[in-house]
């Protein structure tokens, strides 16, 4: 008995520093899609949920791994905060502000832990008024159930954020988006631009191409925190056995839906087999001719 147990406290033993190394790191993901809609090249950096994570002193190797790509536009689709604490805020905002000297556009939406923040009667409330404004005095564009025109390389784009209700995120039950919601909360999608939407929540995958966003990109589910190779991940942050939508690429319809592991963690601090992501997608001009948009995945590094 004293052996198993010295065996089965070394394999633990193990475990806790392995995850701890685990969470040290980040690998960065590119994908490639074509679009009708585009007129020349355009890379796009996502960073999504970094629940105030730092990698390195003032996060420099995940702020060098953009600067390298050299993207041109940065979207943030929520969670860059966790809700409670607002001691590290500060983290979120130094972050931002950084990827805002890129003289590239940065376009945020909330996700859960910001929507959560700013209720009224949250304990956060006031951190979050604070931590909101200091987002745009730094130039990050905030879209919550807003859109921006703007061209990038010759292609009229239009990208639009939508701020998930919070029962879309109640746990232990299958998440629900009423039908036409997003119409309800953003109006017609362009059909003249190259559609981007920011969307925290991927269950609504189906949703977010029906609405008609030639690309949208979401977080939220953090890859499942533990993922089987082959399987994919066990479970959904809403405690929803192997959901559909946990991470990677997805076409629906041809549209293309990208789902980030996201940075960092909260609450259960676990990454098996699931290491965090800084995504980039690189969208490229199609002949209309062609048909309908697809993509691939190109490669991974580690960082």
């Amino acid at each position: 008995m004293d052996v198993l147990i010295g065996i089965i406290s070394v394999i633990v033993i193990i475990y806790l520093l392995w995850q701890r190394q685990e969470l040290t790191k980040f690998q960065v993901t590119q994908y490639e899609m074509e679009s009708i809609q585009a007129s020349g090249e355009i890379k796009i950096a996502v960073v999504s949920d970094l629940h105030c994570f730092t990698y390195g002193k003032g996060n420099e190797r995940l702020l060098q791994a953009v600067k390298n790509a050299a993207p041109d536009l940065i979207l943030i689709p929520g969670d860059l905060i966790v809700t409670a604490k607002t001691q590290k805020y500060g983290i979120a905002l130094d972050f931002a502000r950084a990827l805002c000297t890129l003289s590239v556009p940065v376009f945020f939406s909330n996700g859960n832990h910001e929507s959560k923040a700013g209720l009224a009667d949250s304990d956060s409330y006031l951190a979050y008024q604070q931590y909101e404004r200091k987002l745009r005095q730094y130039g990050v564009k905030v879209l919550n159930n807003e859109s921006c025109e703007l061209s990038v390389r010759g292609t009229a784009i239009r990208v639009s954020g939508v701020e998930l209700p919070l029962s879309c995120y109640k746990k232990g039950r299958k998440p629900v988006l009423e039908e036409g919601g997003l119409s309800c909360l953003l109006g017609t999608a362009s059909k003249r631009h190259l559609q981007i939407l920011l969307a925290h929540h991927p269950a609504f995958a189906e949703q977010y191409a029906a609405w008609g966003a030639d690309l949208a990109v979401c977080g939220h589910n953090h890859g499942g925190l533990v993922s089987i190779p082959g399987l994919g991940s066990i479970v959904s942050p809403q405690f929803v056995p192997f959901p559909k939508y946990d991470a990677g690429e997805f076409t629906v319809d041809g549209r293309k839906i990208y789902i980030s592991r996201g940075l960092g963690t909260h609450t259960f601090h676990i990454r098996v087999f699931n290491r965090a992501e800084l995504l980039f997608i690189t969208v490229k001009p199609k002949n209309k001719s062609m048909g309908e948009c697809y993509g691939t995945d190109s490669k991974t590094g580690v960082l």
